[in-house]
């Protein structure tokens, strides 16, 4: 059967996946993250690395540590291949299969670690949930070609749906995921006052506010990894009044999300 034929293959392949995750495993405990599972999905193998926002991490260099392992393993077998000897037939076999698996993870598509790292960037520019909606978009789109091509594939085939399963995956993966990223936004709020204390000094940010903007509407423009300094503006574009990140959070649990600063302030005066 041609399953049976290439089975050499497939398991090349998984080995592939394996020094890919074993890197994302190997970057997380270096930076004392836990490891919570090991699964596998319709892109291949995933790492579950344990989300603390009390503890500081290199999110950079989680994600772009299982990409960068499958380039030594691809310039490693090229130079013992070329200049030494080969191994076994199936090297040059193994050689693709790593250079491929790191460039399709550099795409910029949740949940692959290019995904990842286009979303941090986007995060650190503009908020967690601002910054995960745009990244969606980015995915979504990405995840409309592969099925068209997925589509053309099994066409030419007549057996092979692998895009149109990857595709189907990653639209799953941007709907199922939006519940999480609101919660893990609020959850790094609450937890910035310790890492702060713990600090001594954190980086800030400036944001400047319409009166009659809700604060739970704010909430989604501020991220995780800075300190905010909030500026409330009256449709004249003059400052009324100033809050810190922290009063807005006090402000939130005395009151509701839904309260205006307009509001908020006649209150407090």
């Amino acid at each position: 059967m041609y399953y049976n034929d290439h089975l050499i293959e497939y398991l090349l392949i998984f080995f592939s996946m394996v020094i890919h995750e074993a890197a994302h495993i190997a970057a997380a405990v270096i930076q004392k993250r836990i490891l919570v599972s090991v699964g596998i999905t319709a892109i291949g193998l995933n790492a579950v690395i344990e989300e603390n926002p009390d503890m500081e991490a290199n999110r950079f260099l989680i994600n772009i540590s299982g990409p960068i392992a499958n380039i030594l393993m691809f310039f490693s077998c090229i130079i013992i291949d070329t200049y030494y000897f080969s191994i076994w037939d199936n090297m040059r076999f193994f050689i693709y299969a790593n250079i491929c698996l790191a460039v399709f993870n550099m795409l910029p598509i949740l949940p692959l670690d290019g995904g990842r790292i286009f979303r941090d960037i986007l995060v650190s520019k503009m908020g967690l949930l601002r910054g995960s909606k745009y990244a969606r978009r980015m995915s979504v789109g990405f995840a409309a070609v592969l099925l068209v091509l997925g589509f053309f594939q099994y066409l030419v085939s007549k057996y092979n749906f692998s895009l149109i399963l990857i595709a189907g995956y990653i639209l799953y993966f941007q709907k199922s995921n939006r519940a999480e990223e609101t919660l893990m936004n609020i959850k790094n709020l609450l937890f910035k006052r310790s890492r702060f204390l713990k600090k001594g000094v954190y980086p800030g940010r400036e944001l400047v506010v319409l009166e009659s903007m809700h604060l739970g509407d704010l909430i989604k423009s501020m991220d995780f990894d800075r300190f905010h300094i909030v500026y409330v503006v009256n449709e004249n574009m003059r400052v009324v009044r100033v809050f810190t990140e922290q009063e807005i959070m006090d402000n939130i649990m005395k009151y509701n999300s839904d309260i205006s600063f307009k509001d908020l302030m006649e209150t407090m005066d």
